[in-house]
This record gives C-alpha cells, structure tokens and sequence, in this order.
C-alpha cells in the first residue's frame, strides 16, 4: 500500500527544515529561499496570492509550493505557480505555472516541467531564481493554453472503453498513477460520477478532473512528472492545445535524478594504448595470417619472428620462464606506457 502524504504542512515547518550537507558534491536549495523568491517575484509582476499550499514527505526533505493567484479571466480556472524540490537528492528543483480548479479542488499544469529542472550544483541558485522568472513571464500565455483545453475537453465525450484504455495505459504503460489512483479512478467511471455541474460522467473535462483528483495521492516527488504525463496522454487522444514553449538552452535538460559522476579525462585507455602499439608501423611489420607479405619480408626479420612467435608460445604453455632474461634484437629503448593509479 502507498505512504500517505503529511497534511497540514505549513511554511514555517518547511522553512525549519535543516538543510544537509553531501561534502560539496550536491547542493540543496534550501525551502526558506524557494518560498522568499516566489513571493518576492509574484509581487514584482503584480501577482497577489490568495492562497499558498504545501505538500511534502513525512521528513520534509521533498517538498511541493502552490500559490494560487488573483491572476486569470476565469473564475472557474484560477492561475497557479507550483514548485517541487528536495534535500535528498531524490528530485532538482522544477517549476511551472498551472491551474486551481475551485468546483474540485484540483491542480492542473500541462507543460513538461522536468524539462526545466537543473541539477543541484554550485550555481543551483542562480538557475533556480532563472526559472521562476522566466516561468512567471510566461504565466499569461500558458493560463490561456490551459484555458484552451479545457473548452476542447468540455466539448467531447468519450466511452468507457476509451476511458477505461487511457487509465491503463496510465498504469501499466506510463506508470504515472498507482493501482489505488486507477481504481479511485474506475470507481468514479464504472459508478458514472460527474464532478462538475452540468457535466455528464462521460464528458472529457469531467473524466480529466477525474484523474487529477487521483492525482492529488501523488508522492511530491513525482507529482510533476505523473501530471505531465497524464495531460499528455489525454492530449494525445483528445487533441489539445500545446503549451507554449520557452526558449531554454539545452543544457537545461535532466533526464535522470540520479547524481551524475563525471569520468576522469586525464587517464589512459588501455585497449587503445595496446592498439596504438601493436598497430603496423613499417613494411617489416607483418598482419597475422596473410601469408602473402612474407615474400616481400626480409630473411633475417622472417627467423627473428619465427624465434618471437616460439618463445610467446613457450610462455603462454607455461613452457619458458616470463621473467627469464632476453636478447632484443630490435631498438634498446621499448614503447612503454604507465597505468593510472586506480
């Protein structure tokens, strides 16, 4: 059975966190600043905040904000800034501008926020202040792409076996909702809930609240991730508006949160040493097996092989001693290479 998220987190406990020290090789962005910075540029733009939401795990070391603002021409689908990050190294710091939906009690945010989610370094800051700012210069045009949506879903409807395809592909195909999610979500299918008012059970909008309601039992680390998928699953189906998309450099792009460890550049590749060495490096040099260079090789270099090839031989049958003493024939001063310390 799925860990039940904490109620009732406030600011002041996510701000009393102690944040941890991983010796350097990660730095945590700290709550306290996330929530002083969001607040600081909502006021700049003029954002007022009538209500601010916090979710996080029972240690507090992932965390989810959510602002809803004064913000918006609908009253039925009021703007949201949302934010996600964590002390474990479990989640980097994302953000995005979404939607509260009153009647229900949802949250909805279509972009793909881990896209715009940088990992923990010495800079984390700096990229973290970026992206709220350009994320909130962008909030008017996403509102509307929001907006948009949900006027295509109001307009359709689908069956129960189209429903019912799109939540297993949410639980066996993306695996963005859990079995409890899925069930709650067949529940209100099967039984023909309708959650908004004049709204059947089988209206697209009233099936995406729907899932958004079992969204809501997300784990705050992958509630970004999880929403994303699911809008764009039903996008896909139902042919909704697209985001607006930012213009953000690629090395903004996280796949993975797992800590990334960088290889050495200043140690030697062993096959390619032995491959620089042993490749031909004058007609003397002979391939193994073409037999048709040897007319052209010398007599004399011809026996010196021949000795060679006899002794690696010995040596491989345990016959001559390795460490026995020989004569070289060839240059005093071998081509040596030294390994790296491991």
């Amino acid at each position: 059975m799925s860990k039940r998220i904490p109620t009732g987190i406030t600011r002041n406990y996510l701000e009393s966190v102690a944040l941890p020290n991983h010796g350097g090789r990660y730095t945590p962005i700290s709550h306290k600043s996330i929530i002083d910075k969001v607040h600081e540029e909502l006021a700049i733009r003029g954002f007022n905040v009538e209500t601010e939401l916090y979710r996080a795990n029972v240690s507090g070391s992932v965390a989810n904000g959510m602002y809803i603002l004064d913000q918006g021409t609908d009253p039925d689908m009021k703007m949201m800034f949302v934010w996600g990050n964590s002390y474990d190294k479990s989640m980097r710091f994302k953000c995005g501008v979404g939607v509260y939906i009153p009647k229900t009690g949802n949250y909805i945010f279509a972009g793909n926020l881990s896209s715009y989610a940088r990992k923990h370094t010495g800079k984390a800051d700096e990229e973290a202040i970026a992206m709220i700012q350009t994320q909130l210069n962008m909030a008017n045009a996403h509102y509307a792409d929001l907006l948009a949506s949900r006027d295509i879903l109001i307009n359709q409807t689908g069956t129960l076996r189209s429903y019912a395809e799109l939540v297993g592909r949410m639980f066996i195909e993306k695996n963005c909702i859990n079995k409890e999610q899925a069930s709650s979500i067949r529940d209100r299918i099967v039984n023909e809930v309708a959650l908004l008012d004049n709204l059947s059970w089988d209206n697209a909008w009233n099936f995406y609240n729907s899932v958004a309601t079992a969204l809501r039992m997300s784990h705050p680390k992958n509630w970004f991730e999880d929403q994303a998928a699911c809008h764009k699953l039903i996008n896909s189906h139902f042919a909704l508006t697209n985001l607006t998309q930012m213009d953000f450099p690629t090395e903004f792009v996280q796949d993975s949160v797992q800590e990334e460890v960088q290889e050495p550049t200043n140690q030697l590749d062993l096959f390619e040493v032995i491959a620089d060495m042993t490749k031909p490096t004058s007609p003397t040099d002979v391939i193994e097996d073409d037999l048709s260079l040897l007319a052209e090789v010398p007599e004399e270099v011809q026996e010196q092989m021949a000795i060679d090839n006899a002794l690696e031989q010995k040596t491989a049958e345990g016959i001559a001693n390795p460490d026995e003493e020989f004569f070289n024939f060839g240059e005093s001063d071998l081509p040596t290479f030294e390994l790296p310390e491991l």
